[in-house]
């Protein structure tokens, strides 16, 4: 961020991949990152991951990539991008193997010896810790007092009682929120506590109307209530209309979903996202008949 390098989040097909992504994507850019994109893998054309294929279909090069939920085990693409000249941070929650890629940094709760407490996040969970550690770091150097004004956007911390925070514009990444919650829920990975704390935030801020636009339009097509929207809304609901673009077309419309602030584009990106999933579920029961 400092030096304004081209940054790539590198994501994954299936719902903890696109809420991750989407965090790191308006995450970056809350804590000042000019050059962010994304890219997700084609299952059929790249394989899984940050894949060796994948990382030469990255035009144009990036100078920094970081993975969100995959990249632990991506020994050979790390080392694709490694000798394009591209460094990598690799975020995942998967459980590591003999030999780790040669990355720059990994961000991982279940490397060995890792001290973090809760070892059951999804990969959209690492990837939040991984922007508040990041602003705390910012915070503290002061990065944010230094900015000018017209970069503050108006989004501050209001839960601190700082009032440097407030005169700092240090940015309130709680608005993510929704997102983790319904990544963590999608990916099937146990409620423990800190799991808990951050899907019941995430839902708060969902009933009380601070959804993001993608996840609104949709809840709406799939006829539930915002008020009174439940975790299992988000599990059987909304995380079934964003797999379904992973598994049969490209998880970018699921992507770029969760990433639009309009409401009307949200609501037509929504719209296919469920005549994706009618198609997938059709899929299925004709599998299962002829099985």
């Amino acid at each position: 961020i400092r030096d304004d390098w081209s940054i790539l989040i590198a994501g994954d097909y299936d719902c903890d991949g696109a809420t991750g992504t989407a965090v790191a994507v308006r995450g970056l850019r809350l804590l000042g990152a000019k050059r962010v994109n994304y890219a997700i893998p084609n299952r059929f054309a790249h394989g899984y991951g940050l894949s060796p294929a994948f990382v030469a279909s990255l035009q144009p090069t990036p100078q920094l990539i970081v993975t969100v939920d995959n990249g632990v085990a991506s020994v050979a693409g790390v080392a694709a991008a490694k000798a394009r000249g591209i460094k990598v941070i690799v975020t995942d929650h998967h459980l590591p193997g003999a030999q780790l890629p040669a990355c720059d940094a990994m961000v991982n709760p279940n490397l060995l010896g890792d001290p973090f407490p809760s070892k059951m996040l999804a990969g959209v969970g690492v990837m939040f810790y991984l922007l508040l550690a990041l602003r705390a770091r910012m915070r503290e150097s002061g990065w944010f007092a230094a900015q000018p004004a017209e970069h503050a956007q108006g989004r501050v911390l209001v839960d601190t009682g700082d009032q440097d925070d407030r005169k700092n514009a240090v940015p309130d990444l709680s608005g993510l929120l929704d997102l983790v919650a319904l990544g963590t829920v999608a990916d099937l990975v146990p409620l423990d506590f800190n799991n808990r704390v951050l899907v019941e935030a995430g839902l708060q801020r969902m009933r009380s109307g601070r959804a993001c636009a993608g996840i609104a339009a949709l809840v709406e097509v799939g006829k539930r209530s915002m008020a009174t929207l439940c975790s299992s809304d988000l599990g059987f609901i909304v995380g079934p209309r964003l797999n379904a673009a992973g598994r049969l077309e490209d998880m970018r419309l699921g992507v770029e979903c969760l990433l639009t602030d309009d409401p009307a584009q949200a609501q037509r990106h929504a719209g296919q996202l469920d005549a994706i999933n009618r198609e997938r579920r059709d899929l299925q029961a004709s599998m299962v008949a002829e099985a």
